[in-house]
């Protein structure tokens, strides 16, 4: 009777425990980085842009997502140290689970320094890993 109280009080800790992470079937793919995008998606990867690119837009296909999960693009400048230069979290809208999703980020005042660049899209999951696209400015 005790070891089938000691594994009924397991089974009911570990559910508890479980309940408490935000674990999904949300993914990422079709990531891409462009100068345009129509219906929130690059037609096409292009990871090499030119020092006078107004705007630089990074496209992905956020898959089996419910509505309200987190999309955050970070972009970064790789030089002699990863710097960060903007953030921005999306929310997943109402009506389905996959969804074209886009972010970018518009020329600086001073123009685009040149070297590697990156985006690292992360989905707001606990057992989601993040996707970082690399593109370089020349």
């Amino acid at each position: 009777m005790k070891k089938i109280i000691s594994v009924l009080a397991i089974t009911v800790a570990v559910i508890f425990a479980l309940s408490r992470c935000n674990v999904s079937t949300a993914n990422l793919s079709d990531v891409k980085v462009c100068e345009s995008v129509q219906d929130n998606q690059c037609a096409s990867d292009n990871p090499v842009f030119d020092v006078t690119t107004p705007e630089i837009y990074c496209s992905v296909v956020v898959n089996n997502a419910p509505a309200g999960t987190p999309v955050t693009f970070s972009w970064f400048y790789q030089g002699d140290s990863r710097m960060a230069i903007d953030a921005v979290t999306i929310n997943t809208p109402d009506g389905g689970t996959t969804f074209n999703m886009q972010s970018s980020l518009n020329i600086p005042n001073n123009g685009w320094p040149t070297g590697i660049y990156e985006v690292e899209i992360a989905l707001g999951t606990d057992n989601a890993k993040p996707i970082v696209k690399s593109f370089v400015i020349e």
